[in-house]
């Protein structure tokens, strides 16, 4: 089995929040479905930066956190992701029909004891994991899910997950395996 992370594509459009609160809110969510009342997030787009035009893709670049996606997207990602994500409407222009993909299927499949982790100072909460190791568990975990060590954290996928995706040929999708066992 492999685990893979999403990471910034390279010259590709973004997508950020206009008010970091509301990042904040949505994350704060966790395994909970992001309430209607905060729909739809507020976001910028980002067409171009100091070297240009970025392309425009599927998946707008938002965080780790989660996918943005664009209509056509939606329906594609839906059968691979089934329960373990929400669609959240983005306000963004360009875009009318932008949704933010809330992850919020939390697993405990991370080997704290295995793994090199980085932890805030003082506490028990994780900053970064440097290197992965997941348990057995790892295979019910579905096909995306976060660390319930991190619900605010970055989002996971199997490599089925990320098998899937690239094959649909969606664009604005990159992924770095961080496991395999």
């Amino acid at each position: 089995m492999e685990v893979f992370v999403p990471t910034v594509p390279v010259g590709c459009e973004w997508v950020t929040v206009d008010d970091h609160r509301q990042l904040e809110k949505m994350l704060a969510a966790g395994s909970r479905r992001i309430p209607w009342w905060n729909w739809p997030i507020r976001a910028i787009h980002i067409a171009q930066d100091d070297d240009g035009p970025r392309d425009a893709v599927d998946a707008p670049w938002m965080g780790s956190h989660g996918f943005v996606i664009k209509a056509p997207a939606r329906a594609r990602l839906r059968p691979v992701f089934g329960r373990a994500a929400q669609y959240v409407p983005v306000a963004c222009t360009p875009y009318p029909r932008l949704s933010y993909v809330h992850v919020h299927n939390l697993a405990d499949v991370l080997d704290e004891n295995r793994s090199e982790i980085v932890r805030f100072s003082p506490g028990p909460d994780i900053l970064d994991i440097v290197r992965h190791e997941f348990l057995p568990s790892v295979a019910q975990a579905g096909p995306v899910f976060k660390l319930k060590q991190m619900p605010r954290g970055g989002v996971y996928l199997t490599g089925e997950a990320v098998s899937a995706i690239t094959k649909s040929g969606l664009t604005g999708f990159t992924f770095e395996k961080v496991w395999e066992g």
